[in-house]
């Protein structure tokens, strides 16, 4: 195939756009589309050389798949192993365990599906994943297996002429339907799409179609383009499309969806105008043309790069300096251009060296050789001993998730205990009060004190708690943004509210979003006989503690096993516990409502602990922390104790 300069400054500046997203650099909010540029080139470049085996009946498994071992697992080996040696040093042990899953993942090419399962693309907790950006390789591999079967059964089938129409046909039904069922999702659901290859296959797939066209047909499609202006005027919609895509205003919620048709049609009339290239042109620039030759490795490389600053960063500084994003640019080409000289080159070129055997061999191995690490460090609980013996304990209260987790549900309203809801305390008896703890995480993070105080005052109870999904009375006026599987959920729990073993006490604790929801909420369990616990909120904080104990900790190179702060009106969140109290002030007389405030355990006249005694109270920016929550257990065994003499 030809070597042509207009789609390796493609490249080039499909990795300046991704780089400069990564790397938070202003002007380039929308630089995520580069990689969609590089799905689109992919889909052209490996298409082009596969269908012109298959068009002359000489395509081959075994081939298709020993050109794309050589050209994308050596590097990202190299890069696998380059965080897995940084993690070491920089990632605390379950957050090592974590990468490390991610490596295995990355190098059998699912880390895809590893990462749809945690927080999205655009999340801050990406910036703690330093291989996240192998998602769109483990696609691209994917998708390459199944274009290789799906080519392979087509030359099996058919003979050569009738290939003409049977590979574009097969080809332009393929896309569309992936195109359709993206921006179906995208549309109607807007959960989860982001990395899956169903979702991104008509990327690759309209670059395949060009290359279909090239391949099969004698004379460019439409004849009109073998004018040299019609080409040019093609190739200017096509950066009109793509400039459209990098400067409108996108959302990332929606993506992949019909806003990528913009660079995803400019990359395809890029590609098919084939536009002849004017001397002086800054397509054939040589800094633009190494950018392309390079754009693999940087790609590879720049996102650990930037993890791992980021992680140095909070560990040992407070505020990053001007020059540290020029900086990060510059090892990036260096390490890119390193990477490809003298990790990507020798693979491609040195055939005798590096034969088919000698590459699968390499790759098997190591492979295995990053299992074996992987399985070493698992069994060692990701080797806490490496790291000073004071950070285990911010490591371990954050560590420790929500009790009873297998109650919990997430999002989606599903939990891994079988019953409808976990129950608490001891058996239930006739006639004797019940109780039931309903809300989002911040309720379920109280669960470990009310399941003593419930022990302790004998009352069975149940457990009602859903990822973020706040406690509130169904209307059409408070229901306005709330998934439909939390609206589900709260009526389910309304049922069981009205059953015939239906709870007599209802303990309730909520994310303060909106406190005016509180009111209508209490007016009806007060109404049905309920006696209500209501936990007001506990401090506002904006930052994770343990990361900032963590960081405090390393930079000041020993134990911090007290930390508090002064007590101000924003931490203590004093607007919002008056509007509560102001909101709730109509049911202070009824002997039912119970107010019950976690605030005073945590602080003193003009200061609250985050930490004391060496322990973290918060393992989070919102939750307590469970190693420490007997500390509310007085508080609810008073509260419970109180409600059933009540309710009785």
């Amino acid at each position: 195939m030809k070597f042509r300069h207009d789609i390796n400054a493609l490249r080039a500046l499909a990795v300046v756009m991704v780089i400069g997203f990564h790397f938070q650099v202003a002007g380039f909010g929308n630089g995520f589309i580069g990689v969609d540029i590089f799905l689109v080139l992919s889909g052209f470049l490996v298409g082009s050389q596969a269908l012109q085996r298959l068009k002359h009946g000489e395509f081959s498994l075994s081939n298709f798949l020993e050109m794309r071992l050589r050209r994308i697992v050596p590097a990202l080996f190299v890069v696998v192993m380059a965080t897995v040696l940084l993690g070491w040093h920089f990632s605390l042990p379950n957050e090592y365990l974590r990468q490390l899953r991610q490596a295995l993942s990355a190098m059998a090419f699912v880390s895809n599906i590893a990462f749809s399962s945690e927080s999205g693309y655009f999340a801050a907790a990406a910036q703690s994943k330093p291989l996240l950006h192998t998602w769109s390789l483990s696609v691209e591999w994917q998708f390459y297996i199944d274009l290789a079967v799906i080519l392979l059964l087509l030359q099996r089938l058919v003979r050569v002429s009738p290939l003409v129409k049977t590979a574009p046909a097969s080809l332009i039904v393929l896309t569309l339907a992936s195109m359709a069922w993206c921006i179906w999702l995208s549309v109607e659901h807007n959960v989860g799409t982001y990395f899956y290859l169903l979702n991104r296959a008509w990327e690759l797939l309209a670059g395949c179609l060009i290359a279909c066209f090239d391949v099969f047909s004698k004379r460019p499609i439409p004849p009109v383009l073998t004018y040299p202006k019609a080409r040019n005027a093609l190739a200017a919609a096509g950066w009109a499309f793509v400039t459209a895509g990098f400067t409108i205003n996108i959302s990332e919620n929606h993506w992949p969806g019909l806003e990528t048709l913009w660079p995803v049609l400019g990359t395809v009339l890029l590609i098919a105008s084939n536009a002849p290239m004017n001397r002086g042109s800054w397509l054939t620039n040589r800094l633009v043309q190494r950018l392309g030759d390079w754009s693999y490795s940087l790609y590879l490389w720049h996102w650990p790069i930037w993890v791992f600053y980021v992680a140095w960063l909070s560990r040992y500084a407070e505020t990053a300096t001007p020059w540290a994003k020029p900086a990060l640019v510059m090892l990036t080409l260096l390490i890119g251009f390193i990477s490809f000289q003298w990790v990507e080159q020798p693979f491609r070129t040195q055939r005798k060296l590096w034969t088919p055997k000698r590459l699968v061999w390499f790759s098997v191995t190591g492979f295995l050789i990053l299992v074996l690490v992987s399985t070493i460090t698992f069994s060692l609980q990701g080797v806490p001993q490496r790291l000073p013996d004071y950070i285990e304990r911010a490591e371990l209260a954050r560590s420790v998730n929500t009790p009873r987790d297998e109650c919990f549900r997430n999002d989606q309203s599903e939990k891994r205990a079988p019953e409808p809801y976990c129950e608490i305390g001891p058996a239930l008896r006739p006639g004797e009060p019940s109780i039931l703890l309903w809300g989002d995480s911040i309720a379920n993070q109280y669960l470990d004190p009310l399941t003593r105080a419930a022990g302790n005052s004998k009352v069975h109870g149940w457990v009602a708690t859903q990822s973020g999904c706040r406690a509130f009375l169904d209307s059409a006026e408070s229901d306005f943004g709330v998934p439909e599987q939390c609206r589900q959920f709260n009526r389910s729990v309304f049922r069981l509210l009205e059953s015939a073993q239906a709870p007599k006490i209802v303990v309730l604790a909520r994310n303060w979003i909106a406190p005016e929801e509180v009111n209508p909420l209490v007016s009806k369990l007060l109404a049905m006989d309920k006696t209500v616990v209501l936990i007001l909120p506990s401090l506002g904080l904006d930052f994770d503690v343990p990361d900032r104990w963590i960081a405090m900790q390393y930079r000041a190179g020993k134990a911090i096993d007290n930390w508090r702060l002064e007590a101000t009106p924003e931490l203590l969140q004093v607007e919002l516990r008056e509007k509560i109290s102001k909101l709730t002030d109509s049911f202070k007389g009824n002997p039912k409502f119970i107010v019950l405030d976690p605030l005073p355990l945590v602080c003193e006249i003009h200061s609250c602990y985050l930490v004391r005694d060496g322990q973290a109270n918060f393992r989070d920016t919102l939750h307590i922390s469970n190693l420490n929550s007997q500390m509310y257990d007085a508080l609810f065994i008073q509260a419970v104790t109180r409600a059933a003499a009540i309710s009785k």
